[in-house]
């Protein structure tokens, strides 16, 4: 029995772990160590699992494989302390340009529920759609009273604004926002305020293109352009509204 309990509790504190993810902004080959141990990987995202909650200390390496594809150069671009939550997905994502460390953090449940909607409509757990549909029904009348309307007002982006603040996550903001938008019509404007709802900028990417199929002035979406810090961004946005003109 004392075997049993242990081995229950050793499970239960490993399903607390948690996991990084680190990235560079400019989508460049990186290395990483954590707590001075050197992970002997690179790539252009690094993930890191089976860590404990608490403070840790990461260093960011930018990595230049060398010509004859045997090893390369790590280079410190990033070193300082971060706070990990047990049970959670961090994405750190380092701005090259701004020299700043950014993060976003999920609750490994709510991302492996997300990949499992699709396959789990008829498993679903009543209990939770309970809950949530308590704390959102107010919410959600909202857009029910404008389901068959192709307008898009300034209560609509309102009340929109406010559900997305409740998401923790982008990739949870993502979603609430294309799932609402599917069906509307907005301005440029209206989509440059959703996108400064938004912290990463390759979330904000994804978002503009998705965007343009319903914007009403299309002549205008180019100059969403400026939300964008990199020109790698800019680039890619300006080519994805150009090659759908065509």
């Amino acid at each position: 029995m004392l075997l049993a309990v242990l081995g229950i509790t050793q499970v239960a504190a490993q399903a607390r772990r948690s996991i990084i993810r680190v990235r560079l902004s400019d989508d460049a080959r990186l290395a990483v160590s954590l707590n001075d141990r050197y992970y002997d990987k690179q790539g252009r995202s690094i993930t890191i699992g089976d860590l404990p909650a608490g403070r840790h200390f990461i260093k960011i390496y930018r990595y230049t494989p060398y010509s004859n594809g045997r090893g390369g150069k790590a280079r410190v671009i990033y070193s300082g302390g971060i706070r990990i939550s047990a049970g959670t997905i961090t994405d750190l994502e380092y701005d090259v340009r701004n020299n700043q460390l950014y993060t976003q953090v999920e609750f490994i449940d709510d991302s492996y529920d997300d990949r499992r909607d699709d396959r789990r409509d008829d498993r679903r757990d009543d209990r939770w759609d309970d809950r949530r549909d308590d704390r959102r029904d107010d919410r959600d009348d909202v857009y029910d009273r404008h389901r068959n309307s192709r307008s898009w007002t300034q209560q609509d982006m309102n009340d929109l604004k406010r559900r997305v603040d409740d998401r923790i996550g982008d990739s949870d903001k993502q979603k609430l926002i294309q799932n609402v938008l599917q069906d509307r019509r907005y301005t440029t404007e209206q989509m440059r305020s959703i996108l400064s709802w938004l912290s990463f900028e390759s979330t904000k990417l994804e978002v503009a293109k998705w965007g343009y199929d319903n914007v009403t002035d299309k002549r205008d979406y180019w100059k969403l352009e400026s939300e964008f810090s990199f020109n790698s961004s800019k680039d890619e946005f300006n080519n994805y509204i150009n090659g759908r003109k065509q």
